[in-house]
């Protein structure tokens, strides 16, 4: 029997967890679409492309977090949505596009390495601080 519901806690925090993740790797692919598709369709140039790819990425990851994830945290209203986006992006924009971007383009400027799998790389770096800044600074509970 869980101490003091500690275990159920866990569960419901491992539980968001995996939901993060699921949403996160759903927005790696939105990522790397928007990446081809401005970078590699529309020759736009590679930093304008990768912030636009990571800045639609975010979006859509959050509306996951907003709707599903921490969905019990929310008040679902239209102000409610768009404040914690503007939070939530800061947050995950200040480690995506240090991390992410800075990533991509050292790869892919001085070691050469192809920008889409440059990308992939550095989005691979960062996910447990974006989790936990959502678990405790954008959907903490009240």
């Amino acid at each position: 029997m869980p101490l003091n519901g500690w275990g159920t806690m866990n569960s419901k925090v491992f539980a968001r967890a995996l939901q993060f993740q699921l949403f996160a790797w759903l927005g790696t692919i939105v990522n790397l679409g928007v990446l081809w598709l401005l970078k590699g369709v529309l020759n736009v140039p590679l930093v304008a492309a990768g912030a636009a790819a990571i800045e639609t990425a975010i979006i859509h990851n959050f509306t996951w977090c907003y709707f599903v994830t921490w969905k019990d945290r929310v008040d679902r209203t239209v102000k409610d949505y768009f404040l914690r986006l503007v939070r939530y992006n800061l947050v995950t924009a200040s480690i995506d596009f240090v991390v992410n971007l800075g990533t991509l383009w050292a790869l892919a400027t001085f070691a050469g390495v192809h920008y889409l799998l440059a990308n992939l790389l550095g989005m691979l770096a960062g996910p447990l601080f974006k989790f936990l800044a959502n678990e405790f600074l954008i959907f903490k509970r009240g």
